[in-house]
């Protein structure tokens, strides 16, 4: 009885995985059998290579700067000029898909202590506008240089307005 059974589940298996493959006839087609076979696997259908699709968007390094938002002396709140930076900035945030890193600044006018809480504050500014531009608080992180990162040195009104800013950048 068992031997029956074996037989029939055979001939079933053969019967639906018989179906599935396509018929190739090699009848009057003047090829040995080895021939035929070599022609019938070249002409099956070849399963297509997955192709890498190039890149739309170029990657940005980490540590670019994005956009730098400017401040008058002695404040934090973004003026209207730069809110167009702030917009721009929200944009290639989310087009990288990437982490921030703000860092606030200041000019050498002030103690220490108050420059590095000044650039705190303007820091924590642009994080709160980025936010609001529908960027995750969690993948924005602030710090303050104060004074000690200048982008310029020269004892100018238009030298000492460069180091007024929050600068952001994509890190991975």
């Amino acid at each position: 009885m068992n031997k029956i059974l074996g037989i029939g589940f055979v001939s079933i298996a053969l019967l639906i995985s018989a179906c599935g493959q396509k018929d190739v006839s090699v009848a009057n087609s003047g090829l040995s059998e080895q021939e035929n076979i070599e022609t019938a696997v070249a002409e099956a259908p070849q399963p297509q290579e997955e192709v890498a699709q190039p890149k739309t968007e170029e990657e940005i390094p980490s540590g670019t700067v994005v956009g730098s938002v400017y401040f008058d002396f002695d404040k934090y709140n973004i003026k209207p000029d730069m809110q167009e930076v702030v917009d721009q900035s929200a944009q290639k945030i989310k087009d990288a898909n990437m982490n921030v890193l703000i860092e606030g600044n200041t000019d050498e006018f002030g103690s220490d202590e108050y420059n590095y809480a000044l650039g705190t504050k303007r820091a924590l500014t642009v994080k709160n506008a980025l936010v609001v531009k529908g960027i995750a608080k969690d993948k924005i992180k602030t710090v303050s240089y104060g004074e000690s990162k200048p982008i310029c040195e020269e004892k100018t009104k238009a030298c000492y307005q460069k180091n007024r800013r929050a600068d952001v950048k994509l890190v991975k």
